[in-house]
């Protein structure tokens, strides 16, 4: 059915208030998990370090808990970016045009019609969980996960009583029958890791909106 200039204009209307109806949703989701991560880390943390007799893997309990909030916000910004991107797009090629009747013509690759239109009716995510995840990561988690970090290494040094040496120190980070200088090693590997990930992947793209929302 075509479409005459009145009618696509008065879609176009709808269609962008729906776009911006679902990012304020899924925004919304994401500061929800967000929440609950911060609460986890908070609740988990206090009753570690006030607890002296409690374990030092305690506070493992709470990078469990945030690590799977961030997978779970990771996967709803995925669908945020997806609605996010199709309200700039319509800023950009159909927004900016009303407003500023001088604003020049974006080219047939750049045009609404040629960048929307393909992605309607689907409701993929453009943007991969990786990406996702660390840009999450670079947002707040890593910081969480640092202040985790931290807990568990004052939970190690000076509970129930303070170390005298090194060594004491990893001899308190034995778990189980695993040793204290493994159990070190492997939490300072992950942290590194996680680090380096958000650092990598975690850059916000600042191309132009109608070739980010294809590239991811």
């Amino acid at each position: 059915m075509k479409v005459d200039a009145g009618n696509r204009a008065m879609v176009l209307a709808h269609y962008y208030r729906a776009m911006v109806g679902r990012a304020d949703v899924w925004r919304t989701r994401m500061d929800a998990t967000s929440n609950w991560a911060i609460g986890a880390t908070a609740a988990v943390v206090s009753f570690a370090v006030s607890n002296p007799s409690s374990p030092h893997y305690v506070v493992f309990i709470s990078t469990i808990l945030t690590g799977s909030f961030l997978f779970l916000e990771a996967r709803r910004l995925t669908f945020y970016h997806l609605w996010q991107q199709r309200v700039l797009l319509l800023e950009r090629g159909f927004i900016r045009s009303a407003v500023d009747p001088e604003a020049e013509e974006a080219t047939a690759e750049e045009s609404l019609e040629h960048v929307l239109a393909p992605h309607l009716g689907r409701t993929a995510p453009t943007m991969s969980m990786r990406k996702a995840a660390a840009r999450r990561l670079r947002r707040i988690y890593l910081y969480l996960f640092a202040v985790q970090l931290l807990a568990w290494c004052i939970k190690l040094s000076g509970q129930p009583v303070p170390v005298e040496s090194f060594a004491q120190f990893v001899a308190r980070a034995e778990t189980g029958s695993v040793p204290g200088g493994v159990v070190i090693g492997f939490v300072a590997l992950v942290f590194v890791a996680v680090a380096a990930t958000a650092a990598r992947y975690g850059g916000i793209d600042r191309r132009p909106a109608a070739v980010d929302f294809v590239s991811h």
